[in-house]
C-alpha cells in the first residue's frame, strides 16, 4: 500500500471542538505502519457494507479535491456528532492511498480512548509523582478502527464500517445515513447471519434433530463461502431440508425477507474469519464447543430428553485424548 497524502482534523463537539487541519501530516516509516493495519481492516473483516458510489449523491470526490473532500467530510462528522453523544470525539485521519494497483480515499475516525500516565510534579521542592488520566489518545495499532470508510475510485464503492446510535430520536447506522445519506446496507455477516438464521427457523419447525440438522446447514454454508466467497441456496435447501414442505417454507422465508444471496461476496482475508464452531450451553453451566463438521454427524452426537427436563448429551468418535 502506498499513502500519497494525509490529513488529520480534530473532532470533539462535546468540547466544542473542531480544528481542521490545512497542512498535509508527515507519513514516516512508523505511521506508514500504523495506518497500514489499520486500513487492512476494512478488507479482513465480516462487518463491512459496502454500497455503490453512485448512490451517495453528495459526494463528487476525485484524487484532485482530495483536500477538499476531506474539509466536507469532516464537516459532516462534525455535523451529526453535535446531535449525538454517543459519536466519540475523535481524529478523523483523511487519506488518499492506493492498494493493489487501485485507487482510494479513506476516512478513519480514530476515536479517543482513555488511558494513564505518570506525571512528575514538585511539591515544596519535593517530587511527587502522580497518575494523571488522558482521554485523547488514539486507537493501539493492533486494536480495529471502529467507524469510517474508504471510496474505491477504480470500481466506484464505498466501503463501510458504522455505528448504530440514536440521532434526533431515531436508531441509524449514522455513517450510512447522516455522512453518507443513503439508506443502512447490510455487511456481509449481517447478510450471512440472515440466511443461516431463517435457515435455523424452519429447521425447528420442521425437522426432528434440530441440532445435528443445523450443524450441517452451517457446515455447508461455511464451505461454500470458504470455496467461493457466497452462498448457492439451491444447495443449502437440497442438503439441509428433507421434506417439500420445508424447502418451500425457507425459500419464501427468503424471499420475504428480501435476502439477495449474490450480492454475498468474500474475500480470502474474510473467509479466514468465518465461525466453524457450534457452541452448546446449558442450564447446569456445561459448555461445550464442537466443530460444525463433528456435529453435522448423526453417529457422533446424541441428545436425549427426559421426562424431568433435564438432557443428557452423548458424545462419539471423539478419537484419542491430546
Amino acid at each position: 500500500m502506498s499513502i500519497y497524502e494525509a490529513y488529520l482534523h480534530v473532532l470533539d463537539a462535546q468540547a466544542g471542538i473542531k480544528m481542521l487541519s490545512e497542512l498535509p501530516m508527515q507519513i514516516d516509516v512508523e505511521i506508514d505502519d500504523y495506518v497500514n493495519k489499520h486500513i487492512e481492516g476494512f478488507f479482513e473483516h465480516l462487518d463491512i457494507a459496502t454500497i455503490p458510489l453512485s448512490q451517495v449523491s453528495k459526494f463528487n470526490v476525485s484524487f484532485e479535491s482530495f483536500k477538499d473532500d476531506g474539509l466536507m467530510v469532516a464537516d459532516l462528522f462534525y455535523d451529526v456528532m453535535q446531535k449525538c453523544e454517543e459519536i466519540k470525539a475523535c481524529d478523523l485521519m483523511c487519506l488518499k492511498f492506493s492498494r493493489e494497483d487501485r485507487n482510494y480515499l479513506g476516512f478513519l475516525k480514530l476515536n479517543f480512548r482513555t488511558s494513564y500516565a505518570h506525571a512528575v510534579e514538585l511539591e515544596e521542592n519535593l517530587i511527587a509523582n502522580k497518575i494523571i488520566r488522558q482521554v485523547t489518545t488514539l486507537p493501539y495499532k493492533s486494536q480495529k478502527v471502529e467507524e469510517g470508510f474508504l471510496i474505491d475510485l477504480d470500481q466506484n464503492i464505498i466501503l463501510i464500517k458504522d455505528k448504530t446510535v440514536t440521532v434526533d430520536g431515531n436508531k441509524d447506522k449514522y455513517i450510512m445515513t447522516h455522512v453518507l445519506d443513503n439508506q443502512a446496507a447490510l455487511t456481509e455477516k449481517r447478510k450471512i447471519d440472515r440466511v443461516t438464521k431463517s435457515a435455523e427457523k424452519m429447521i425447528e419447525k420442521y425437522e426432528d434433530q434440530p441440532m445435528i440438522k443445523k450443524a450441517q446447514m452451517r457446515k455447508v454454508i461455511t464451505e461454500q463461502l470458504e470455496e467461493s466467497g457466497s452462498i448457492d441456496i439451491d444447495e443449502v435447501v437440497r442438503t439441509c431440508f428433507e421434506t417439500t414442505a420445508a424447502r418451500e417454507a425457507y425459500v419464501q422465508e427468503i424471499e420475504e425477507k428480501g435476502i439477495e444471496t449474490e450480492s454475498i461476496t468474500l474475500n480470502e482475508a474474510q473467509r479466514k474469519k468465518l465461525k466453524r464452531t457450534q457452541r452448546i450451553k446449558t442450564a447446569s453451566g456445561v459448555e461445550i464447543i464442537l466443530p460444525y463438521e463433528y456435529v453435522s454427524r448423526s453417529e457422533n452426537l446424541a441428545i436425549e430428553n427426559h421426562p424431568d427436563g433435564s438432557v443428557s448429551i452423548s458424545l462419539r468418535n471423539l478419537g484419542e485424548l491430546l
